[in-house]
């Protein structure tokens, strides 16, 4: 048997379609709280990434200006005499890195009593090799001989290379006279 309708209207269940709805707009309000908060973020950050661009630009304009300024000073200068000047300090330098006490004490010890030295030259080469012109007067050949190979012998002096010799003759009464060149290792080159 039918049940009669007693109902004005048909019963419809709508309790899903509210709870549905509720969540969509409770969701929907969520999202949009989520995405003013972000929206707000970006803008505060993309503010202070303009400021921040603002005052690297200002920064570069200053580095800028002091560039140019340096420019104008450093093609004022000559630099040819400032080479010049350069070199003659770097020859004092050197000059004075050669240790003069050491390097006597050192020929005194290796050359031969037969020997006397008239002048000693030293000069800085490339790389800090001292290297030493020695002019003098041996008692005969043998002692000149000697002194060369002492000079080969020895740690603290490399490579001597005769640059010129003389016989005793009577313009030169004074002996076996001798130059030569040999590089001079303070510390011991072995």
């Amino acid at each position: 048997m039918r049940r009669p309708n007693l109902a004005l209207h048909p019963f419809l269940e709508v309790r899903p379609i509210w709870v549905l709805g509720g969540t969509l707009i409770l969701v929907a309000v969520v999202l949009t709280v989520v995405n003013v908060a972000e929206f707000w973020h970006e803008r505060s950050t993309e503010r202070a990434s303009a400021t921040r661009l603002r005052e690297l630009q200002e920064r570069r304009a200053q580095l800028v200006s002091r560039v140019d300024s340096t420019n104008r000073q450093l093609a004022k200068i000559n630099w040819k005499k400032l080479e010049g000047e350069t070199a003659s300090l770097h020859a004092v330098v050197a000059r004075r890195q050669v240790v003069w006490s050491q390097l006597l004490a050192d020929l005194e010890r290796v050359l031969p009593w037969e020997v006397r030295l008239i002048n000693i030259a030293p000069s800085l080469g490339p790389k800090g090799v001292i290297t030493i012109a020695l002019d003098g007067y041996a008692t005969g050949r043998d002692a000149w001989l000697k002194t060369l190979a002492v000079l080969f012998a020895d740690r603290r002096f490399a490579n001597p290379v005769p640059q010129q010799e003389e016989a005793p003759s009577d313009k030169n009464a004074l002996g076996y006279h001798f130059q030569l060149t040999t590089e001079y290792w303070p510390e011991g080159w072995r």
